[in-house]
């Protein structure tokens, strides 16, 4: 998406973003996402910082925002960066959040990011979010695509999901993966997180194998039913393919192609 550079934001808010966080050296863009007009990292004289935001206009990006912003403080510092400033001026909300150093996951076969990915899951599995944190209702999302209505509380539940683990959402350095951009972010079933990990996986290279083997220590896995899981991977399989029909993303194909192809290996060798 075309975004707006730090320079054509309202004055108004550029004036009050500096007072909170300092004089704005250099404001570079940020290319990977899609939900936000405005995604930079900026240099302040105190250090770098990311943010992102959207014009009141934007209802979509407005209610992600308030989503993230409300549940910033339940996951900064376990598994994401910590929210810096939430500032509404001048028709635009803005975040700001500490920046994260750190490249782009890679997926790839033999990777060491695969396995702090996975780390980063099992502490997410530990983090419990109050009803009053604007989440949505995971199930509710897939109620237009499940080819089984009759399964689709296997679903719910009360676990945090992420819901969009593609590389650029995992950032990974010294040792640790931190996930970002949580405007998506739902209440489901646990084992949602690492089996939308391994649909990612696979499109990384992985064979559908070696990706449920990277995720099979978590109990969030082994604590879920092959049935459900095979329900799961059957649903994806076809929203993806819903979800992305005009979009024309490598990753957006990549991942498409994978949830069949792992939706096909759970039919074909996993039922008892």
């Amino acid at each position: 998406m075309d975004r707006t550079a730090w320079e054509s934001l309202p004055p108004d808010l550029r004036e009050a973003v500096e007072q909170h966080l300092g004089p704005v050296v250099k404001a570079e863009p940020v290319r990977e996402g899609r939900r936000s007009a405005f995604a930079a990292t900026l240099h302040t004289t105190t250090g770098r910082l990311f943010l992102k935001g959207s014009p009141d206009s934007d209802a979509k990006a407005m209610e992600q925002l308030a989503r993230e912003a409300a549940l910033a403080p339940y996951i900064a510092g376990a598994v994401a960066p910590a929210l810096l400033l939430d500032q509404h001026t001048a028709g635009w909300r803005i975040l700001a959040f500490d920046h994260v150093a750190g490249h782009r996951a890679s997926y790839s076969p033999g990777s060491p990011d695969v396995a702090q990915a996975v780390e980063t899951l099992a502490t997410l599995d530990e983090i419990t979010v109050p009803a009053a944190v604007p989440l949505m209702r995971f199930e509710a999302r897939w109620s237009s695509f499940t080819p089984a209505t009759r399964h689709l509380g296997e679903l719910a539940g009360s676990a945090l999901l992420h819901t969009d683990l593609n590389p650029g959402n995992i950032l990974v350095g010294a040792g640790t993966a931190t996930l970002v951009d949580w405007g998506m972010a739902s209440c489901g079933a646990a084992f949602v997180n690492p089996c939308d990990l391994v649909i990612n996986l696979i499109a990384g290279g992985h064979d559908p194998r070696a990706a449920e083997s990277a995720v099979a220590d978590l109990d969030a896995w082994q604590a879920a039913a092959p049935d459900t899981i095979d329900y799961y991977a059957r649903t994806v399989a076809i929203a993806w393919l819903e979800a992305f029909w005009n979009i024309r993303h490598p990753w957006a194909n990549a991942v498409v192609r994978a949830a069949q192809r792992w939706a096909l290996h759970r039919r074909d060798h996993c039922r008892g």
